[in-house]
């Protein structure tokens, strides 16, 4: 007994597996928390409809971001650790100035465009013709999110665990958070406009903090070495369609409701998955931790390695996960009546949620898997499935049955998707996840 006490203590060490997931999960829960908060201020100022608008512009902000970033994010992570690892510091720093270069090119010409075209984006695409001028500034939001997802990956690649948490979320949200509750108590918010602004100030904040803290790290390392952006690009391009098919989940659903239902019911909808995606950190925050290891490991064919990275990352995020959904489960109505009393009808709709939740994360980190071991193809595969279950679900199920129709829709493309991919890393990978027998 003492013996299991001392092994599980060491793996809680700061240098280990659960010791780097603790604290990246700790970051996670500061800016879910931050999220939270910022969530329950404009629901409480605005209500469900407010909630509702503010849920369009933000997820349409995070899958224009994808879009932008081209996987790039990951592809960093995947190189830049390879190169470490192989202690080719010049050429992951030019793995970083490439990846970077692109962003900067990218994501001003997305936003620019389409802020050109927000009205007909609200009134045609998103089927909200009144929410055009609050996009209108959240567009502007994609250029720094891409900027900070760049940094994030480079600081991860080089094990600054923490700091790269730091500026992925919870920095320029609690900033965000911060601006609007001191709005709230002057008196100072009287529409949506400024919780977008200050969402566009608080990712900028980050983006900032990241770029500062990768020339910190990287000071001092060789001068980069020329990287082709092009291979990156390719190799990045299914991935980043592998984003935005799971991106398209969450966006499809949100914008089918608005368009079939009262955007109440968007809020309603929007709440629940604010508490769902708090189980979801847990697979973030240890992704976040094991990606850099299975790049390296998947750079020298580490197969055994991986899989055993892989299993003990499921027990981990189960065991510290499973007080939270039994929560999610029992209380649901309680936990959405923070939001407002109307928020309570969601209460069913977090309920499915948690379900298709508990089923991805007993998955494992197979996309980690994938995207590291550089097997695009099946990841392109995945994300065309996931896009034609979900507009199906979606079709059957939202117009007759609203919120709780979007989430069985959700947790149909999620489970499906999912399984599928275990069976690719499992048999045709050879990684061994299920640990019943020897990869081949």
């Amino acid at each position: 007994m003492r013996k299991r006490f001392k092994q599980a203590t060491a793996m809680l060490a700061p240098g280990r597996l659960g010791g780097q997931t603790v604290m990246a999960f700790a970051l996670k829960i500061w800016g879910a928390g931050a999220s939270f908060a910022l969530g329950l201020l404009i629901a409480r100022q605005f209500g469900a409809s407010g909630t509702g608008t503010y849920a369009i512009g933000v997820n349409t902000v995070v899958m224009l971001s994808y879009l932008v970033l081209l996987g790039l994010d990951y592809i960093v992570v995947r190189d830049a650790s390879g190169d470490l690892r192989e202690g080719k510091q010049d050429r992951a720093r030019g793995a970083v100035r490439s990846a970077a270069r692109v962003v900067l090119v990218a994501a001003p010409l997305v936003a620019g465009t389409l802020w050109l075209l927000r009205d007909w984006l609200a009134a045609e695409i998103l089927r909200q013709p009144n929410i055009g001028p609050i996009l209108g500034i959240m567009l502007w939001a994609v250029i720094p999110l891409a900027l900070q997802r760049i940094a994030s990956a480079a600081l991860r690649s080089a094990d600054r665990i923490i700091i790269s948490q730091i500026i992925d979320g919870p920095l320029g949200t609690t900033a965000a958070m911060i601006g609007v509750g001191l709005g709230v108590w002057f008196g100072n918010v009287h529409g949506l406009m400024l919780p977008a602004t200050l969402y566009v100030a608080g990712l900028s904040l980050g983006a900032v903090v990241g770029w500062l803290a990768w020339r910190n790290v990287s000071r001092g390392w060789p001068s980069a070495v020329p990287v082709l952006a092009l291979p990156m690009i390719a190799a990045g391009v299914p991935i980043v369609v592998s984003n935005l098919g799971n991106m398209f989940t969450e966006w499809y659903t949100t914008v089918a409701l608005g368009s079939n239902w009262p955007v109440a019911v968007v809020g309603y909808y929007r709440a629940a998955w604010q508490f769902v995606a708090l189980a979801g950190l847990l697979q973030v925050a240890v992704e976040t931790v094991i990606g850099p290891r299975i790049a390296a490991a998947a750079r020298i064919g580490a197969l055994d390695e991986i899989a055993s990275v892989a299993r003990k990352s499921v027990v981990l995020v189960l065991v510290l996960g499973g007080p939270l959904f039994l929560v999610l489960l029992v209380i649901p109505e309680t936990l959405l009546g923070l939001f407002g009393p109307e928020f309570r009808g969601g209460a069913t709709v977090l309920q499915i949620l948690v379900v298709g939740q508990f089923l991805r994360l007993a998955c494992g980190p197979i996309g980690s898997i994938l995207v590291m071991a550089g097997d695009q193809r099946w990841i392109l595969a995945s994300a065309g499935l996931a896009v034609a279950v979900c507009i199906i679900a979606v079709a059957l199920l939202v117009p007759t049955y609203g919120a709780e129709g979007a989430a069985w829709a959700t947790v149909i493309t999620i489970s499906l998707r999912n399984l599928a991919l275990v069976w690719v890393v499992q048999s045709r990978l050879g990684v061994n996840l299920l640990g019943f027998r020897r990869p081949a």
